[in-house]
């Protein structure tokens, strides 16, 4: 009787423990679906942020405006294979760039981009 209810406890403790670890994983961005929230000429730079988060990366525009860049790596599971996986496995990165004219989004684009373009001109071209 107690080894069956023990063995019911440890399998609960189990489950729970890995059900945790799955929670503790970092939030997640969806950034092709987030993006399609923000509307030029509409959206303020408060709702941005509240759609995409905070900005990887910020620029300020010669002719005046802002830009904001957000992006995000993308990599298949056999990309993390130990040794093999840089061979047969792929990483991509999705890259997102709201412009402002003031508070307001002047435009938005998304876009995404291969491991060896990212790493030689970056998330801004």
């Amino acid at each position: 009787m107690y080894k069956k209810s023990f063995v019911i406890v440890v399998a609960l403790c189990l489950s729970l423990m890995l059900g945790m670890v799955g929670c503790a994983r970092k939030n997640v961005r969806h950034l092709a679906s987030d993006c399609s929230l923000v509307t030029p000429g509409i959206t303020t730079k408060q709702e941005v942020v509240n759609y995409l988060g905070q900005p990887d990366s910020e620029y300020k525009l010669p002719e005046g405006g802002l830009l904001w860049v957000y992006y995000e790596s993308k990599s298949t599971m056999l990309h993390d294979t130990p040794y093999i996986g840089e061979k047969i496995g792929e990483e991509t990165y999705e890259i997102v760039k709201v412009t402002f004219n003031g508070d307001i989004v002047q435009s938005i684009g998304y876009r995404t981009m291969s491991e060896e373009d990212f790493k030689e001109i970056g998330p801004v071209e």
